[in-house]
């Protein structure tokens, strides 16, 4: 039986390939994710996020900051754009050395794993690449490649992307704040509305906005780096 055949359920068609881009963007997929605060942590020891309230806003703001840089990078090479070029660019814009690192860490994780569950000539071509040292590796650039591995529709699969990614937030806010798992929840299910709008962004982005707009998560990050008491990496 091959992986592309699909699964049929009470009327709903479900390729594999789909739910292997499902099971990539699960929590429990070992790449690190739950180490990484993008810069939560700080915004919680600064009682910039203290309350349900603070959270969404947040989140919102996360939200459109991601339109113009991880969700538009996985966009443009899932179109083919050159994954060298990207690849120095997303380093180049990712100044955070953390926020860098992080990426590069669960890039090379999020490689290891899935060319070794199956064939994924364009993950491992790039991950050559990362070995000769031509690229850095981000994640942002290897879920690109994925997506376009598995066929899926690039919007829904960017919408996936993009509600792992503030889920992970919101499970590091509860805690660090601590919120009640209800607020939390609350919070992503107010701003998960609004992740079509940021899909549309990303995918129509302009190569000369890619990168703008996430100056103050940047800070926030850098300050990170010298806070007193950690629990995460970012």
């Amino acid at each position: 039986m091959g992986t592309d055949i699909a699964i049929h359920m009470k009327g709903i068609t479900m390729n594999t390939k789909f739910i292997r881009l499902i099971q990539s963007l699960d929590p429990l997929f070992p790449i690190g994710s739950y180490t990484l605060s993008n810069g939560m942590e700080t915004y919680v020891q600064k009682n910039v996020v203290c309350t349900r309230e603070e959270l969404e806003s947040h989140l919102e703001a996360y939200l459109y900051m991601l339109s113009f840089n991880d969700l538009a990078f996985a966009a443009k090479v899932w179109e083919g754009y050159d994954i060298i070029s990207f690849d120095a660019l997303c380093s180049a814009l990712k100044a955070p050395f953390e926020m860098r690192t992080g990426s590069m860490k669960q890039c090379i994780r999020f490689l290891k794993l899935h060319t070794e569950l199956d064939s994924y000539p364009l993950l491992e071509e790039y991950k050559k690449q990362i070995e000769a040292g031509v690229c850095d590796g981000h994640y942002a650039i290897a879920m690109g490649l994925f997506i376009k591995e598995t066929d899926a529709d690039l919007s829904e699969a960017l919408e996936l992307y993009c509600y792992s990614l503030l889920s992970s937030m919101v499970n590091h806010a509860v805690k660090l704040v601590p919120l009640r798992q209800f607020d939390g929840q609350k919070a992503l299910f107010a701003v998960a509305e609004k992740i079509p709008d940021a899909i549309r962004r990303a995918v129509s982005m302009k190569m000369e906005d890619i990168g703008a707009s996430g100056c103050g998560f940047d800070i926030r990050s850098m300050q990170h780096e010298k806070l007193f008491s950690r629990l995460y990496i970012t």
